[in-house]
């Protein structure tokens, strides 16, 4: 889907690989289908919504379909949630998103949508240290920056693995 925004262009995304150790030894587990993430009243879907207004606004963050409980008919109790940033790949990331609550409760759009937000905003700290093995992508307070960032969906790539589907605005 293209974006409205004429700045606006997706990050390459670089699907996780298991080692081949795991792929042997993979349940078989069906995978999921990717969940969207757009505004309310958004022009077009699949234009994303950006990670910055997320973690300033939370839970008032006005997202399309926020109150849908995404995983709930995935049998998914957590997912694990990686980063696989093109010039950053031996930047590791990867983390455990809870997508039930203790009490039972399946995550909405939006909880998920600020996980992932946050993950992000964390990773972008760490990786602006870290020097790339390309600067196509390179984040740093002169290029790319945790602000640019759109999250546009979420996809699961392996078992219980799941990838952003990323987009940056500069402007």
């Amino acid at each position: 889907m293209p974006f409205i925004s004429q700045t606006k262009r997706r990050v390459p995304f670089n699907p996780y690989q298991p080692s081949e150790w795991r792929v042997q030894n993979a349940t078989n587990h069906l995978m999921q289908p990717s969940i969207s993430f757009d505004y309310i009243g958004a022009a077009a879907a699949g234009q994303g919504v950006s990670m910055y207004d997320i973690r300033l606004q939370g839970n008032a963050t006005q997202l399309k379909a926020a109150n849908d409980l995404v995983l709930a008919s995935s049998g998914l109790t957590r997912i694990t949630f990686r980063i696989i940033w093109s010039g950053y790949e031996h930047v590791e990331w990867c983390r455990t998103i809870n997508v039930v609550s203790e009490t039972g409760v399946p995550i909405t759009r939006l909880g998920l949508a600020i996980q992932v937000a946050s993950s992000f905003a964390h990773w972008t700290e760490k990786a602006q240290y870290v020097k790339p093995t390309s600067s196509d992508w390179m984040v740093s307070p002169a290029c790319v920056q945790f602000r640019h960032m759109y999250l546009v969906s979420l996809v699961n790539t392996f078992e219980n693995v799941w990838q952003a589907d990323v987009a940056l605005d500069v402007v």
